[in-house]
């Protein structure tokens, strides 16, 4: 296999995936690809380097799209958040790049000043952040206890399942009330 951008930036996403943002290091993404190290450094100056384009791969869809209104866009944006395993605390570490934040900024400003599309930026990266790391927690202390399936056999599976699907409605929720607070505020400071 060519050693490409791209190529780095799978692995980077297969390793976000299946271990997390803490252990895609430029080491492992080379060891995942069979390469040294230092083969990374041709592509990418740096890992921050890596984790900026590995979150526009993220977010291309959302980047490239107009929404017809805004909380539509700040539903695109937190999808594509929670679409990979740590997706949102990577793309908050890219946001340190003022253009990248710029562009969703962009994005986001659907028939809103830009003050409401910055706030709505802040709420949505901390309200995925939050879910994400909800959902990090269960899984790692299998806080879902055990249940009992169609044979009535006790499954820790099963009760987990059940607290991811009750942490996901909860967040959904709180997420859909905390959009309709921020949009009911935008729209009352327009009048």
């Amino acid at each position: 296999m060519q050693l490409s951008k791209d190529s780095i930036i799978a692995a980077s996403l297969t390793i976000l995936g299946t271990f997390g943002l803490a252990d895609m290091t430029m080491r492992r993404v080379a060891a995942s690809l069979g390469v040294a190290p230092g083969a990374l450094y041709w592509h990418f100056k740096n890992k921050q380097a890596l984790i900026d384009a590995t979150a526009r791969t993220l977010l291309a869809d959302f980047l490239t799209s107009r929404y017809d209104d805004f909380p539509t866009a700040c539903r695109a944006l937190r999808n594509a958040m929670l679409a990979t395993r740590d997706g949102a605390e990577l793309i908050s570490a890219a946001l340190i790049d003022p253009t990248l934040r710029a562009e969703v900024t962009k994005v986001l400003s659907v028939a809103v000043p830009e003050s409401g599309a910055v706030t709505a930026l802040h709420f949505v990266m901390g309200a995925t952040v939050l879910e994400q790391s909800e959902y990090l927690r269960l899984e790692t202390t299998g806080s879902g206890g055990s249940q009992s399936n169609s044979s009535g056999v006790s499954d820790p599976i099963l009760g987990l399942e059940n607290a991811r699907q009750a942490a996901r409605i909860q967040a959904d929720n709180q997420f859909q009330e905390g959009l309709g607070i921020i949009t009911r505020g935008l729209n009352e400071n327009q009048r």
